[in-house]
């Protein structure tokens, strides 16, 4: 059957609120449909520090207001006597400002009658679509001067619109945080003093950061050919290619190390092989850290924090036991329970991947690894 036309615009509309979730300017047009359906003038979408008031982000329907959406991020948003009442109301209720505003409090507030009144509209209705309880994302629709207060239909169809704009800042939400991490990510592997290659499961090279570029770009030991890597060394070439199946293999992940030989210095490369500690539903990567023993080292207390992100306690811990402490002569030096160094253990555990003791040493040398015995140059 054919939809009709309203059908037809509200499935755009959905698409478009569910668009902003990767360009936030597709609530311009939703909020432009919207504001045709319940009689608005123009919706207005806030997204702030409810605390500092600082707008992060802010969208307009009309294009006609939009000096009016940056006066009110410059200076307006700092005055507005009703921003409590705006940006903390409960996620999906719809308010309207007459309700909790009487014409004693429009007469004198600056909000009115400098700002609202000078762009020629009067009745607001403000929802929260979502937010942590110091932040807000809201939206809100003005009416003109002059009309009337929104009637239960226009509260009916916003009270439908609400499920969309609610899961679309959820989403939005998540975005942030991914792309945060993966922000957080990049800059933490381009600040490490030793190359970092993502390679995903079918051995492919993803990314790698500047000194891992400069050291695949020597081609002196490992390079990249036909987009994945490779070493020049034929037996090493394979053990290469069975710990990548390994760190990328669904179950069983566990990483491994070993030393690359080049033609044109004396030091080896170290090449170490991570299993990715994504969720359950990324695809599998691993981590493949080049090591120039050539280059300057850093403390390796540092190596590990960066790595592994370790706390300062569970660091201590990592470089005890790779001086040979135990749990109960560590316990003893550092004053602390044994049941505390064995929460430590556990965690340190969880953020290497490994399970026994002897296995979690193997992965926390890596940080400065040594020469395998017996390794002719």
């Amino acid at each position: 059957m054919k939809k009709s036309s309203q059908e037809q615009r509200f499935d755009h509309l959905v698409e478009l609120i569910y668009a902003s979730v990767e360009d936030i300017s597709q609530l311009a047009p939703a909020m432009q449909i919207m504001c045709s359906e319940i009689g608005a003038a123009a919706g207005h979408y806030l997204h702030m520090d409810v605390p500092t008031r600082e707008i992060f982000s802010s969208v307009i329907s009309d294009p006609a207001y939009s000096a009016g959406d940056a006066e009110y991020r410059d200076y307006y948003s700092g005055v507005d006597d009703r921003l409590q009442w705006v940006a903390t109301g409960a996620v999906g209720e719809w308010r309207a400002d007459h309700q909790r505003f009487d014409e004693r409090f429009v007469r004198r507030s600056e909000i009115y009658n400098d700002f609202l009144f000078k762009y020629g509209v009067r009745h607001q209705i403000v929802s929260r679509i979502g937010g942590e309880a110091w932040e807000s994302e809201g939206v809100s629709f003005l009416r003109p001067l002059g009309a009337a207060k929104y009637e239960e239909d226009a509260l009916q169809f916003l009270a439908w619109a609400s499920g969309h704009l609610i899961r679309s800042s959820t989403l939005r939400r998540r975005l942030r945080a991914l792309n945060q991490q993966q922000e957080a990510n990049e800059a933490l592997l381009q600040s490490l003093p030793y190359g970092t290659v993502w390679v995903d499961a079918s051995g492919r090279v993803a990314s790698f950061n500047q000194v891992a570029s400069e050291v695949l770009s020597a081609a002196d030991g490992i390079r990249v050919r036909s987009q994945c890597l490779h070493v020049d060394d034929a037996s090493t070439d394979g053990m290469l290619a069975v710990a990548l199946a390994q760190a990328t293999a669904p179950a069983g992940r566990r990483g491994s190390w070993f030393a690359v030989r080049r033609q044109h210095k004396a030091q080896p490369l170290i090449v170490s092989i991570i299993p990715a500690r994504g969720g359950a539903q990324a695809a599998p990567l691993a981590l493949v850290i080049l090591q120039d023993m050539a280059r300057q080292r850093v403390p390796r207390g540092v190596v590990l924090r960066k790595i592994y992100r370790l706390t300062p306690a569970e660091t201590r811990l990592a470089e005890a036991l790779l001086e040979n402490h135990t749990v109960e002569s560590y316990a003893q030096s550092a004053g602390i329970s044994r049941n505390t160094v064995r929460t430590h253990l556990a965690n340190l555990f969880t953020k290497t991947g490994t399970r026994r003791q002897a296995e979690l040493l193997r992965m926390l040398m890596l940080s400065e690894p040594q020469m395998p015995g017996g390794l002719q140059m």
